[in-house]
């Protein structure tokens, strides 16, 4: 069955933009773990800004970090209710295209950055549904990189191929957890607190190793 990524955003959407609006000026005070240099205020910006930068074609420097930064600069003195409200005008425009594209696509950013406002804020993860659909495609993004070192992966879930394997890597975690590794979500010593393979998973993750 082909994944339903237009109502899958939406939902992401919906679910992003209330927990935004209920974001306190405190609390968007508070550091974001898996994106240490981003504060709560700051990714919301980020996922308000990209938005509106895909609708409206402003992608030069996208995905990198001055394209990301320059969204989180541009709203620092906006509410997080505003933000939220931008989020869902944007999303709303947003082409179906785009959300079915092959390989990273807003879908992927959004699902990725509503696992890190949750972990910020210690709440439950986002339906499940969210990395089942996500962690297959960026394992085969991953794996078709040229000259990537293979390697097979074992989570307390399931099996996984990262191009062809080579190596074995066990993974004390489940699922969800290997797709944070691969996203750039968990630093060197997380993933070797959980993992006898951070030599080989660091290095493919899609945004290079984490900050600390």
């Amino acid at each position: 069955m082909t994944p339903d990524l237009p109502g899958l955003y939406a939902d992401a959407v919906e679910r992003v933009a209330t927990l935004a609006a209920g974001v306190d000026e405190r609390v968007g005070r508070r550091a974001v773990p898996a994106t240490p240099a981003w504060t709560v205020h700051d990714l919301l910006g980020h996922l308000a800004g990209a938005a509106t930068d895909v609708v409206d074609g402003r992608l030069d420097g996208s995905p990198g970090r001055s394209w990301t930064n320059r969204q989180v600069v541009e709203r620092r003195s906006r509410t997080t209710a505003e933000l939220a409200s931008e989020l869902r005008a944007s999303a709303g425009r947003m082409p179906a295209g785009t959300l079915t594209a092959a390989g990273p696509t807003p879908v992927w950013d959004l699902l990725t950055h509503e696992a890190d406002l949750r972990e910020a804020l210690d709440l439950p993860r986002a339906p499940a549904a969210t990395w089942e659909l996500l962690l297959p495609l960026v394992v085969a993004v991953i794996g078709g990189r040229p000259r990537v070192r293979g390697f097979e992966v074992r989570t307390t879930q399931a099996s996984w191929r990262v191009g062809v394997p080579t190596a074995l890597v066990t993974l004390d975690g489940d699922d969800y957890e290997l797709l944070r590794i691969l996203f750039s979500r968990r630093s060197t010593e997380q993933i070797a607190r959980v993992s006898d393979g951070v030599g080989l998973l660091e290095p493919v993750a899609l945004f290079g190793p984490r900050a600390a």
